[in-house]
């Protein structure tokens, strides 16, 4: 007997014939009916659909025998998948190859044969269709055609649901741009496409041969190995997926985040897993953005920790804190976990729940509240000012959550009294020796003494002059404390606004003359408003002075009044100081109300002052019930108006007191 060779390609038409997903699957019609016309066609009492497996020949339909397979190394079949042609062989006996094999001299004692070769859509032989006779005998020319014939049917049902598959995987992968992998356990064998081979940079040729140490050699060894310990217990059934992520060396030098997903799709007869199939896909965007991600919360929770601020993540229902952080901590006395069993109720007094509601409307139009001030309750029941400011936003959960910073200005409010009190302290101890000095200077100046020396005089003039700019500072500073302290009174009166006008432009006229500039009232008969006279002189005085200042020489400073009807609210007078100047420079805008607040010396346009005046006219203005604003265009002058309302005459008209 001789046995049959194996096929040079013997591990890819192993490979083909386990891609089918057909050994050891049970008897199915559609083979049947094709096998019994292939007996009665050629009149024989066995006719078989064998696949050859490794060791074993396996029949899929089988008419004439009670087997279901054979040893491969006796049968006929493993000789016929050698040749493209039908083997025909008339008398076994006759046959060197067969004369002495089991199945002839034994049950089922075959003496004739005829067998096709069934081959797969890749061209691999994986069986036969066969018909076996007892008695010596060949086919006719019509029984081998119709034999041909079954067989090219039987090898298109055996292809016709792994081509299905295949055209879906195909279309799945085309439309998800997916590598796929095939590994044949027993041979080692890989097959990857090019999809696989482009992730990391090489086409399939350049890789070629292709195997599991192809894998090996492009996975990063640290990753290699835990992929190795998930995929054996995959390989023992302690998972239904294969599912790992490595990193893959690619073309250029650099690494690539690869997923891999796979699943055993076959056994063998021992449960051993024989094939496995899966997919292979680039994460390395996804991974990049998670790195970034992480990056992003480590610094975030470097920034929330280290934080010289107080930071919290409360509930936005319950108002409960959530996280807060060492800053909070420390400044509120309360441990951490005690912090976490309170909410922003229980450390807010009572009297901020109005202030709180607003700010908490605010949140839900807007996303975010603040920044305000309101004190906190501490540990010990102390109080202390806060300056809260906050986001409303929504975890991956859906819970709503509040990220507030709790900045504590108690240290700011007490540098802030200390300073008010010195320059209030300073300026008082200022005042008396300043008025003896500028009184002095006065009357040198005025000639009390004589007739002075042309040199003497003109440094008793800078002296006398500066003495009242240091006197109107101290003046300043007094008043801005008072204002600050609520210690300021205001003698309320109504009055003409055209009459008020007229006394603040007929004080400032002499400074006007001094600097060439001229002043021109627009105002009609506009009604009266309730100011307190004095004061509203003050904030006038500076906004003329400070149009005097900045306008050019031949310049003009127009000073004119309009009324405004209001829908629902009393009318209201507007009085604007207009000038010719350069306008308010950029920068300066958003600080031009502060104290102190003056455009830089090193500009043209900077002129001597104490930079308190439009502050204390700020403050003037709202305590006597007005508004005071400005527009101005760089290069175009500048618009400095107040806005009172105008008085109806059904209120007390005389003299009144407000704090």
């Amino acid at each position: 007997m001789k046995l049959p060779a194996m096929p040079a390609d013997e591990a890819l038409r192993q490979a083909a014939l386990e891609r089918l997903d057909i050994l050891d699957t049970p008897a199915e019609a559609r083979f049947d009916r094709l096998t019994r016309i292939a007996r009665e066609v050629c009149d024989v009492p066995i006719a078989l659909v064998t696949l050859l497996d490794g060791s074993r020949q396996w029949f899929k339909s089988c008419q004439g025998l009670d087997v279901t397979e054979s040893d491969r190394r006796i049968s006929f079949c493993g000789h016929a998948i050698l040749d493209n042609r039908m083997l025909e062989v008339p008398d076994a006996l006759e046959d060197e190859r067969f004369r002495d094999n089991p199945l002839v001299t034994g049950e089922p004692f075959v003496r004739a044969y005829a067998g096709v070769p069934l081959r797969t859509v890749d061209g691999y032989a994986v069986g036969t269709l066969c018909v076996l006779d007892t008695r010596p005998r060949q086919l006719t020319d019509p029984q081998r055609r119709a034999l041909e014939d079954l067989a090219v049917i039987v090898a298109q049902e055996i292809n016709r649901e792994y081509e299905k598959d295949r055209l879906r995987l195909n279309a799945t992968i085309e439309g998800t741009h997916i590598g796929t992998w095939e590994w044949h356990l027993r041979t080692g064998e890989t097959l990857l496409n090019e999809r696989w081979a482009n992730i990391v940079g090489y086409s399939l040729a350049e890789l070629a041969p292709i195997s599991i140490d192809t894998w090996r050699q492009l996975s990063h060894p640290g990753d290699f190995q835990a992929s190795g310990a998930i995929l054996r217990q995959h390989l023992r059934g302690e998972t239904d997926f294969y599912d790992s992520v490595t990193r893959m060396k690619h073309k250029d030098g650099h690494w690539v985040w690869v997923r891999t997903r796979g699943k055993v799709m076959s056994h063998s007869r021992d449960g051993k897993a024989k094939m496995m199939f899966g997919t292979l896909s680039d994460i390395s965007e996804q991974k990049n953005a998670e790195q970034a991600l992480k990056t992003s919360e480590e610094r975030l929770r470097a920034l929330f920790e280290m934080s010289p601020i107080g930071i919290a993540l409360s509930d936005f229902y319950s108002g409960k804190f959530v996280e807060v952080n060492q800053s909070l901590v420390i400044s509120s006395g309360y441990t951490e976990s005690q912090l976490l069993q309170l909410s922003n109720t229980d450390i807010t007094p009572p009297e901020y729940q109005e202030i709180d509601a607003f700010y908490l409307r605010q949140m839900i139009e807007t996303g975010r509240y603040g920044p305000y001030e309101k004190e906190i309750i501490g540990l010990k029941g102390q109080r202390y000012p806060v300056m809260l400011s906050g986001v409303l936003l929504t975890d991956s959960g859906g819970r709503k959550l509040v990220w507030s910073i709790v900045n504590d200005i108690g240290e700011r409010k007490l540098m802030e009294k200390l300073k008010d009190e010195f320059i209030a302290t300073v300026s008082h101890e200022l005042r008396t020796p300043l008025t003896s000095i500028s009184g002095a200077l006065g009357l040198l100046a005025g000639g009390a003494m004589g007739e002075l020396p042309e040199g003497i005089r003109k440094m008793v003039d800078v002296a006398s002059k500066n003495s009242e700019r240091l006197a109107r500072l101290v003046n300043d500073l007094l008043d801005m404390e008072k204002l600050l302290a609520g210690k300021m009174t205001l003698q309320m009166e109504v009055a003409g606004v055209r009459g008020l006008i007229d006394e603040a432009v007929r004080s400032i006229t002499p400074f006007s003359q001094q600097h060439d500039v001229s002043l021109t009232v627009r105002c009609e008969d506009v009604g009266a408003i309730r100011v307190d006279e004095h004061r509203f002189h003050q904030v006038m005085t500076n906004l003329l002075s400070n149009a005097v200042k900045f306008s050019p020489p031949k310049g003009d400073v127009v000073i004119q009044a309009v009324t405004h009807p209001a829908e629902g609210k009393p009318s209201s007078v507007r009085i604007s100081v207009i000038d010719e100047g350069e306008g308010v420079p950029e920068a300066f805008r958003d600080r031009i109300f502060e104290k102190f607040s003056q455009a830089d010396s090193s500009d043209s346009r900077y002129k001597a002052g104490t930079g308190l005046g439009l502050a204390i006219s700020r403050e003037l203005v709202q305590r006597m019930g007005g508004h005071i604003d400005f527009v101005s265009t760089p290069g175009k002058g500048a618009t400095f108006y107040v806005d009172f309302p105008l008085h109806d005459g059904s209120s007390n008209d005389g003299s009144g007191l407000q704090e």
